[in-house]
């Protein structure tokens, strides 16, 4: 018979004994956090990295005291990672996570629950539904949209997407789960902007239709879709025979921060009887700000929505989410399982399995509900508010700076530009060796061929200062190189 105490110390009781083991065993976790180093990253080489992870033997024959395994991952692993907290953290949408969520994630792995049925997570269940509640609230959809927690921005795009293409199938009778894709999806195509996230294309590939289905429409000096642009591509895929089954808009492109004129391509849509779908990852806590929320007007008309609360929302990867604009589409994607689907939907239990491309699920949504209840509505839109005026700042300095020329106007909280005396090498070995040094993690891009450099606002914590030391070391080193 096994001795079941020889490992009962794994496991998290809730207990005193437990809860005290698992209290000693945070506090070496938080020490592990402690870095030897300033700035946004170490100057390790890749080789150097790989040399010390593998120095770890993952799995040894008698395990090693815990406090001893945090203290090489603080070693190899935390003190070499990045620092998205570091003002000069600023290449990409990724930013440090608010204290709520990150304590909530203890709790979140401690309860474990998992997401596909209710009978694993019953309030959990009903915390996650309160939660889309309140977006769809915030958005302005109608009293019978609903939404469900993703792994980001990807999943969530190709969620919406499959709800667009399962309608367009139901349109003409097609059970396209059961039956497949009809003759007709030959001639099926989604719109967006040649600015969208890849994943819209990569959605398209994986729905079945292949990335020739997704047509891409210009895009003015913004980075926004050109309506008139857009009335073009539709006029012509109708009189080609095409059916247009998707229109999608971005609001905050991954380069540009673009926003699409929403308001005009959703009666686009509705005239041509697609699908609205709105990848709002980045732009979608606009809704949380009352001066900002303007700039996505239009968001509440659409059949979709894609938010990313690991984005402007401050939380810890991975935590998304797609919005419908009526909780009836999940249904076209429903595939009963003997063992999650029982009828138990008619005695108020939800499972949301029902609503996902995914079956477990960790119970993401409790840590942005234990940050927004922290935070505060004030504090949040003062926050979101301070990052973009931050971003027009930088903007106008890198307008002044003799050196530097904008590629774009801001529109979110990203500012790409380039330097027109120096070439695309230039650029490149610039952002290149400060990312080498540890002196700042800087985006590098291209915009119509045209080599550019990018720098993303998601820290709060900065300010006008570090914007012009930021862009001070840029024009000195270029101007030195």
């Amino acid at each position: 018979m096994s001795d079941v105490a020889a490992w009962r110390d794994l496991f998290v009781a809730t207990d005193p004994s437990g809860l005290a083991t698992l209290r000693r065993s945070a506090q070496w976790a938080v020490d592990s956090l402690e870095q030897p180093y300033q700035g946004p990253r170490s100057s390790r080489t890749p080789t150097q990295l790989r040399e010390g992870v593998r120095s770890i033997q993952i799995c040894p024959d008698e395990g090693v005291a815990l406090d001893v395994v945090l203290g090489e991952l603080g070693t190899e692993v935390w003190a070499h990672g990045v620092r998205p907290l570091d003002v000069a953290c600023v290449a990409h949408l990724h930013p440090p996570s608010v204290v709520p969520a990150v304590v909530s994630e203890l709790a979140i792995a401690s309860a474990n629950q998992s997401m596909d049925s209710w009978d694993q997570s019953p309030a959990a269940t009903e915390v996650e539904l309160h939660l889309m509640d309140f977006l769809g609230q915030r958005v302005g959809l109608p009293p019978e949209s609903s939404g469900v927690m993703t792994s980001g921005g990807t999943a969530s795009n190709l969620l919406g997407l499959t709800l667009a293409r399962s309608w367009a199938a139901a349109k003409i009778g097609v059970d396209v789960l059961k039956e497949g894709l009809p003759e007709e999806a030959r001639q099926w195509r989604i719109i967006a902007s040649d600015q969208a996230h890849f994943s819209i294309q990569r959605a398209a590939a994986q729905m079945g239709l292949g990335r020739d289905a997704v047509v891409t429409v210009a895009t003015d000096e913004r980075g926004a879709m050109s309506l008139d642009s857009l009335d073009a591509t539709l006029a012509e895929l109708s009189a080609r025979g095409l059916r247009v089954i998707a229109v999608c808009a971005t609001a905050g492109t991954t380069d540009l921060g673009a926003i699409d004129p929403l308001e005009r391509m959703a009666e686009r849509a509705q005239r041509t009887g697609a699908w609205f779908h709105v990848d709002a990852a980045v732009a979608g806590a606009f809704v949380m700000s009352d001066a900002l929320r303007p700039r996505v007007r239009g968001l509440e008309l659409a059949d979709s929505i894609t938010v990313d609360f690991h984005k402007l929302w401050w939380q810890p990867f991975n935590a998304s989410a797609l919005l419908a604009r009526d909780v009836a589409r999940f249904d076209l994607l429903r595939v009963r399982s003997n063992y999650l689907d029982r009828g138990d939907e008619l005695e108020g239990m939800v499972n949301l399995v029902g609503r996902s491309l995914d079956t477990s699920r960790r119970f993401d949504a409790a840590k942005v509900v234990v940050s927004l209840r922290t935070i505060g509505q004030r504090r949040f839109a003062a926050m979101l508010e301070h990052l973009v005026a931050l971003n027009e700042y930088a903007a106008s300095v890198i307008a002044r700076s003799g050196v530097l020329e904008l590629v774009a106007p801001p529109s979110t909280v990203s500012c790409v530009f380039d330097a027109p005396r120096y070439g695309g090498e230039d650029l490149r070995r610039l952002q290149q060796g400060l990312l080498a040094e540890g002196t700042m993690v800087l985006g590098r891009t291209e915009i119509d061929a045209r080599p550019a450099l990018k720098l993303t606002f998601m820290n709060p914590l900065a300010t006008r200062d570090d914007v012009d030391a930021i862009v001070a070391l840029i024009t000195h080193r270029l101007q030195n190189r």
